[in-house]
């Protein structure tokens, strides 16, 4: 079985970063998804790291709600670059 690419393994951590970000901020999230929460952090330094920039992130998309222009400004040149029609 063949061991998966050091970026395949990252790409799974962002992913888990992003869940566990959403899953805290859940009003509904219970101490069992606390605990587990923290068994998966202290796991990997990596987990950690990312999950912190998934916090800066999470805190700077409630900026946004406060500059609809703006937001819509970000999301367009972000949608632009990810299907590769912006000139950079």
């Amino acid at each position: 079985m063949k061991s998966p690419s050091p970026a395949q393994s990252h790409d799974t951590v962002i992913t888990e970063a992003a869940s566990w970000c959403l899953r805290i901020h859940d009003e509904a999230c219970s101490a069992e998804d606390h605990a587990a929460f923290e068994r998966w952090l202290q796991a990997d330094p990596l987990h950690t790291f990312e999950y912190a920039k998934m916090l800066e992130i999470w805190d700077l998309s409630e900026k946004l709600a406060d500059c609809p222009t703006r937001a819509k400004k970000l999301l367009t040149l972000s949608a632009a670059r990810e299907e590769g029609t912006l000139d950079m």
